[in-house]
């Protein structure tokens, strides 16, 4: 396998196991370069370069370390080298085109790249390296390394996981015999635990989604840290039922693509589908008009509107022009929390979209900082078509039917007694007219006067 992905929970011994690897190889292959990156140049020094260090003097290998500017070093007698780049953004990976005859690339600590510098570092950047050494028939290698991502399954590290061709491992600090026995790891965590509480002040257990996550090294979501309430059993429809009205609400990337979405509503039903999407980049007004008209065409809209930031306003006048009959807007735009408060308030009350769609895909993408709610939004990897879900949910909030009203307890209870006393008053009746109209007793002494 070209590509393997590790996840495992923490202190299993990723970062060990990679510098060992990275040392197999560049010795084994002379004049070849191995690739450690890290999202940053401390968790380079605290996980990486201390255990090569470690390595190089406890094995003898003869490495020769050197602290650049770049990045890290260890330069290997046959030639080889092992090189340590930090990695945080797109500009910090255009910096790692330079290496040639890479023969192994570990990257370390996945879950925490967003996804667009993660894809365009695998991709963009680090295939294209490996083709003198492999066209020689040299193997070359990637590993992706990290914990489960606390968004859950999303992201590139989930996505290399499900693909046929990758090879995947895990394990826990459990399998670690270096760190203790089995039983001293428990009590540790014991301790740990007892340390931490949960949203109610409780102390965390070994059901909480911390202990799954870092130790077990389960892809469990922690959804309080969620900015969108999607929930897949409430929010996923198999098929998009027909529909009595449609909107379309679009975004308008300057640099990003242009995103318009289809919503439609029945009467009576309180749930707002989400029909179509259109999304493209790159286009120009007239591309946007073309999308614009062909949608229009398809579902004769009650409501069009579109983001009217930055050069929006313009692309939204240009559009008036070219539908005059048709009623075009710009966005009710408040601040970015309401936005979310109004989705959220959607999401809860009625709407669905296929899993298919590219809304389902990247609506879990997004967190809050440190889980605080309305704070700082922490984006895995952009999306075009959530921000006009945000304005969908602002925009349609009047004109989608009102979902019933969900009683309260003392309500409910209420009912349940009213139904008990009904219940019983059927059931008084009932026996006092079995017992008015009793039949008379079969006789069998004189049955024999019916024959």
């Amino acid at each position: 396998m070209s590509t393997l992905v590790l996840c495992a929970g923490r202190r299993w011994g990723k970062s060990v196991a990679a510098c060992y690897k990275a040392f197999a190889v560049a010795r084994a292959h002379p004049g070849v370069t191995c690739c450690l990156v890290g999202a940053t140049q401390g968790s380079i020094s605290r996980n990486l370069w201390g255990t090569l260090r470690d390595m190089n003097r406890e094995y003898g290998l003869g490495a020769v370390p050197l602290k650049g500017v770049e990045g890290w070093s260890m330069t290997l007698p046959n030639g080889s080298q092992v090189v340590l780049l930090p990695v945080d953004s797109i500009d910090a990976a255009d910096k790692v085109r330079g290496l040639s005859r890479v023969a192994f690339i570990a990257i370390d600590e996945c879950q925490r790249y967003k996804k667009d510098v993660l894809d365009y570092l695998l991709l963009d950047v680090l295939k294209a390296m490996y083709i003198d050494l492999r066209a020689r028939g040299t193997t070359v290698q990637t590993w992706l390394m990290g914990t489960p991502n606390p968004l859950g399954k999303v992201g590139t590290f989930w996505e290399y996981m499900q693909r046929k061709s990758v090879e995947v491992y895990g394990g826990t600090v459990y399998d670690n015999e270096k760190v203790g026995t089995r039983e001293q790891i428990e009590a540790v965590v014991t301790e740990m635990l007892a340390e931490e509480t949960d949203a109610t002040g409780a102390p965390l257990t070994r059901e909480s989604v911390w202990y799954r996550r870092e130790i077990l090294a389960e892809w469990v979501v922690e959804l309080s840290r969620r900015v969108y309430a999607f929930d897949d059993d409430r929010n996923v429809i198999d098929v998009i039922p027909p529909c009595d009205h449609f909107a379309l609400i679009g975004d308008i990337g300057v640099r990003d693509a242009d995103a318009v979405a289809k919503l439609g509503w029945r009467d009576g039903d309180p749930n707002l589908y989400l029909v179509e999407e259109y999304i493209a980049r790159g286009q120009d007004t007239l591309d946007l008009a073309e999308m614009t008209r062909k949608a229009i065409a398809d579902c004769h809209p009650l409501v069009t509107a579109f983001d009217g930031g930055g050069l929006g306003l313009k692309v939204i006048n240009t559009l008036r022009r070219l539908f005059p009959k048709v009623p075009i807007r710009a966005v009710t735009k408040p601040p970015v929390n309401l936005q979310v408060k109004a989705l959220n308030n959607r999401l809860l009350s009625g709407f669905k979209c296929l899993r298919t769609s590219r809304f389902y895909a990247e609506v879990r993408n997004s967190e809050w900082e440190d889980g605080i709610v309305n704070g700082k939004i922490i984006e895995t990897g952009h999306s075009d078509i959530v921000p006009a879900l945000r304005y969908a949910a602002l925009e349609l909030v009047r004109l989608l039917p009102e979902k019933p009203r969900e009683k309260t307890s003392a309500e409910l209870e209420e009912e349940k007694q009213i139904a008990d006393v009904e219940r019983a008053e059927r059931n008084r009746r009932l026996q006092q007219r079995q017992t008015e109209y009793e039949p008379e007793q079969w006789d069998d002494v004189n049955s024999d006067q019916y024959d």
